[in-house]
Parts: structure tokens; C-alpha cells; sequence
């Protein structure tokens, strides 16, 4: 009688450990096709790979990292909401993680939640006071809201903490060129070209200074180089419509933001500049 019960005992046991390994497997499994998804871009099935690791094993160490991921790919799929909850509930279980809170700032930001998205970054910051990316996003937040004095504070911090800072000059250009300063935008612009030859939204974001300032002929070198570096940016052509819009050139224009259009522009958009151009 005692062989049996010890061999029923054994049975259960030995029944655990296969049940335990069986979903140690699954779950990485499911990780393992939800990456595969991701690199194909596929983020529908990687959303429902990650749901199915998380519900495989739910108290798996790994799942603050698993739900950081399956937020980004909601955020792909177009469900912010899902991925605004997935982000928050990822920072319940690791609230100091700062991939975390940087994504979910970045969610709020496209979200128009400037203000949760400046929470985020202000959190960031506390965490780490050099953190520039923090800075320079909050900085640009602050100058989406009007706050001049804000946004001039955290570029300026940047530059104390790091004089070479390429990204604190780029914001000093946005921020320029956003106030009508179109001298001191491109004179920003130049500086980190010198640094950096090969970075086509420099010469995008200096190309679009010149034409504010209307020095078209500077502007249609920039849009040049910008599309020799990035032919497919929609943004590019966006541009250089504007470009020929200021030259008089109407059909080439609309011919620049149509194909601006099969990039991927937004579609109303390039209609209402087609609306300004057929006014002219």
C-alpha cells in the first residue's frame, strides 16, 4: 500500500514539474513569436503573441519588460488607449524605469496630453538630470504651450551641462525659428551640420528656416541634399512645394505634394495646400 500512495505521490509530482516546464515553454515561445512579428512589422499577431505570453505566466519577472513591448506595438496598431493602460500598468510593477516612462511620454505628447507628457519628462529628469532627451522634449512641450521662458531655461541647461550638445542646438533652432528668428535658427542649424554633414532633417529643418525667410535659392540646396540623402521623406517634398510656390511654379507644386501624399502625408493636409495653391 505504502509503494503505491509513494508511486501516486511520485506521478503528481513528476506531473507538476512537466506542467511547470510545458509553461516555462509556452511562454517563451510566445515571446520568441512576438519578435518574430515585430521584426516583420506584423503588430497585430505581435499583440496577440505578447497577450498570450502574459496570460501563459502573469507573475513572470520578465513581464514589465513583455508589457513595455506589447505598449509600443499597441501604439503602432493605432490603439493608444491600450497602450496608454499597458504602459501605466508596466510602471505599477517598475515605476523607476525610465524606457518605460519615456515611451509613455512620447504616447501622451502624440496623444496631445501635453501635460502628462511633461509629468513624464519632469520625472525623467528627477531621475536624471542630464538626460537630455527629457530636456529637449520638455523644451520643445514648453514651446508648444507658449512657455518661452521654460523652454529657454531646460535648452540652456543643456548646453551648461554639455557645451557640444547637438540636440540643445537643434532645439535652440526650433525655438528660434518658431519666434520669427530666422538669422539665429540657421546660424543653429549651421553649427551642427558642420558636425553632423550627413543628417537629412538638419537641412529639412534649415531648409524650412531659409523659406520663412524667404531665401528660396538656399532653401532648394538644403531640400536637394535632403532628398539625395532621404528620397522617400513626404516631408521633403512638402518643402520644396512650398518652394515652388514662391517661385510661381503651381503645377510643380501640386505635383510635390501629391507625391508627398503617396509618402504618407496627411491626406487633408495636402489637400488644403493644393486649396492654397489653386487660390494663388
Amino acid at each position: 500500500m505504502e509503494i503505491i500512495v509513494m508511486k501516486r505521490l511520485h506521478c503528481v509530482v513528476l506531473l507538476m514539474f512537466i506542467a511547470i516546464a510545458v509553461s516555462a515553454q509556452s511562454y517563451y515561445e510566445w515571446v520568441d513569436i512576438a519578435d518574430e512579428h515585430i521584426a516583420k512589422q506584423e503588430w497585430n499577431e505581435a499583440e496577440e503573441a505578447l497577450l498570450q505570453a502574459l496570460r501563459s505566466e502573469p507573475a513572470n519577472a520578465q513581464n514589465s519588460l513583455l508589457l513595455s513591448n506589447l505598449g509600443t506595438v499597441q501604439r503602432y496598431c493605432g490603439k493608444y488607449e491600450e497602450a496608454l493602460q499597458t504602459y501605466s500598468m508596466a510602471l505599477f510593477m517598475t515605476p523607476r524605469s525610465t524606457t518605460l516612462l519615456r515611451n509613455r511620454a512620447a504616447l501622451y505628447a502624440e496623444m496631445d496630453s501635453l501635460d502628462l507628457a511633461c509629468a513624464d519628462y519632469s520625472h525623467l529628469i528627477l531621475l536624471d538630470d542630464s538626460d537630455e532627451d527629457a530636456l529637449y522634449n520638455r523644451a520643445l512641450i514648453y514651446m508648444q504651450k507658449g512657455d518661452t521662458i521654460a523652454c529657454r531655461n531646460d535648452l540652456e541647461y543643456m548646453l551648461k551641462n554639455n557645451p557640444t550638445s547637438s540636440k540643445a542646438r537643434i532645439g535652440f533652432a526650433t525655438f528660434f525659428k518658431s519666434q520669427g528668428y530666422y538669422y539665429e535658427a540657421i546660424d543653429m542649424y549651421n553649427q551642427v551640420i558642420r558636425e553632423n554633414p550627413n543628417q537629412a532633417y538638419l537641412y529639412i529643418g534649415r531648409a524650412e528656416a531659409y523659406i520663412l525667410w524667404n531665401r528660396i535659392s538656399l532653401a532648394d540646396k538644403d531640400i536637394e541634399k535632403a532628398m539625395e540623402l532621404t528620397p522617400d521623406d513626404a516631408f521633403v517634398y512638402i518643402l520644396r512645394a512650398y518652394s515652388k510656390i514662391a517661385k510661381y511654379e503651381y503645377a510643380d507644386a501640386e505635383r510635390d505634394v501629391e507625391r508627398a501624399r503617396q509618402l504618407g502625408y496627411n491626406s487633408q493636409t495636402c489637400d488644403n495646400i493644393i486649396a492654397e495653391i489653386r487660390k494663388e
